[in-house]
């Protein structure tokens, strides 16, 4: 796969494929965080496969890029422009993801909206009801369209990596989502601690 410049950009899908919080720290407007795992199962859901795409990776081993080449590609996807290495990004052209940790998110009070993106099918711990609303990440590009833009949006998943995702799908719709960090987990992990202490 070819490598580009950051300065090659030219209207093409960018997807980050590094860790959630890697993007957290930074990552290009506009850009989908996409781990190479997620990339396999919702692309499809995200990007028309007729349509260019460039990558972008802290990881430019044969071995990593020959495997998101061969994913785009079993895909459908046609147009793979290449991949940008992260870090040859200007930081000037980087923007942290607004995130909330599990206990601060438990605090709040008032209205916004907690999205859960999990697949129903997967549910096993239950998310707080409180201003809830339930649309799974693969869902998300056609009914986001529900959502409020004058409302708070915090992203919520099992772990954290979906929830990251959506808020960079969400952040280039023109929202102002914040990420749970650690998803369920670390809201499960909070909850036992504010019932035990321990």
């Amino acid at each position: 796969m070819q490598k580009l410049n950051y300065s090659s950009l030219n209207g093409q899908h960018i997807v980050d494929t590094r860790s959630q919080h890697s993007f957290q720290a930074g990552h290009i407007v506009g850009s989908l965080n996409l781990i190479l795992a997620n990339f396999k199962k919702y692309a499809i859901n995200y990007f028309p496969t007729n349509e260019p795409m460039v990558f972008v990776t802290d990881d430019n081993s044969s071995e990593y890029l020959d495997n998101l080449r061969i994913s785009a590609k079993e895909l459908g996807f046609k147009e793979l422009s290449g991949y940008i290495l992260f870090e040859e990004i200007p930081n000037s052209e980087l923007r942290q993801s607004d995130t909330i940790s599990a206990k601060d998110f438990l605090d709040l009070e008032g209205d916004y909206t907690l999205l859960d993106v999990r697949n129903p099918s997967e549910i096993t711990r239950i998310a707080p009801k409180n201003n809830l609303k339930s649309i799974s990440f693969e869902d998300l590009p056609t009914s986001h369209q529900s959502l409020n833009n004058n409302k708070k949006i915090y992203t919520l998943c099992g772990s954290g990596n979906r929830g990251t995702a959506a808020a960079s799908y969400l952040e280039k719709l023109g929202f102002q989502p914040i990420i749970i960090q650690g998803g369920m987990k670390a809201i499960q992990d909070e909850d036992k601690y504010k019932a035990t202490g321990k």
